[in-house]
């Protein structure tokens, strides 16, 4: 799933008319960089919510062709990012899990090697479904105004505070994998925040440090260019 509700207010003047998925970086709108990426994982199918300027996304995704199947879960009022996955529940609980990625994520990290270790986790985990991940979230040491506090294990304990030791502050970059359990946990459909959800439930959420990979949010102006 891509994220490309949004009204992109960073982004206006460009978002006054277009929506923020449909703005250009480097040449090509900034969603079809997310579609390769998530086509490089191997997703079979991708849903992309849609509520500020739906119409045009209607439109140009009509004109086109990705080579994959393509829909999308139309928001009449906006949901956030955590009711944005909740209202396409039809969509994407007929597997055991899937990727989310913001549309406004710039990275040269390989989505494989993050489903190869979801893969993994699962694999070693045996039957012990109760104890496996919700969702995994690919983070990373860099500057951010917003920093996750993990444990040693790379489990997600919270929001970082000024008292949060350095080596547990991560930045959140954008991608996640999320196990479908998460629709059988009776969350409204409403405007609700993905991270919000994460840290009210118990649950099992980890990190996966991308490391020294390129991270750019290209939702904000200045990075456009």
């Amino acid at each position: 799933m891509i994220l490309s509700a949004g009204f992109g207010t960073r982004l206006k003047p460009l978002t006054d008319t277009l929506p923020k998925a449909l703005v250009e970086f480097k040449g090509k709108p900034m969603i079809e960089y997310q579609i390769d990426r998530l086509k490089n994982a191997g997703c079979e199918e991708i849903i992309i919510n849609t509520h500020h300027f739906a119409d045009k996304m209607e439109e140009y995704f009509y004109q086109r062709d990705f080579g994959i199947k393509i829909r999308l879960s139309y928001e009449p009022e906006i949901l956030g990012t955590g009711g944005g996955i909740l209202n396409a529940e039809k969509y994407l609980n007929n597997c055991d899990y899937f990727f989310v990625i913001n549309v406004d994520v710039d990275t040269d990290f390989d989505l494989n090697e993050m489903k190869d270790e979801w893969e993994r986790i699962f694999l070693n985990r045996g039957d012990k479904m109760e104890d496996s991940p919700l969702a995994m979230l690919l983070v990373q040491k860099r500057k951010t105004s917003r920093y996750l506090e993990f444990d040693e294990k790379m489990k997600l304990i919270g929001r970082a505070t000024d008292s949060t030791p350095e080596e547990r502050k991560f930045a959140f970059n954008g991608v996640h994998i999320i196990s479908n359990k998460i629709f059988s946990m009776g969350l409204n459909k409403e405007f609700l925040d993905i991270l919000n959800i994460y840290l009210s439930l118990n649950e099992n959420c980890i990190g996966l440090n991308s490391g020294n990979s390129s991270f750019k949010d290209i939702g904000k102006a200045e990075n456009l260019n």
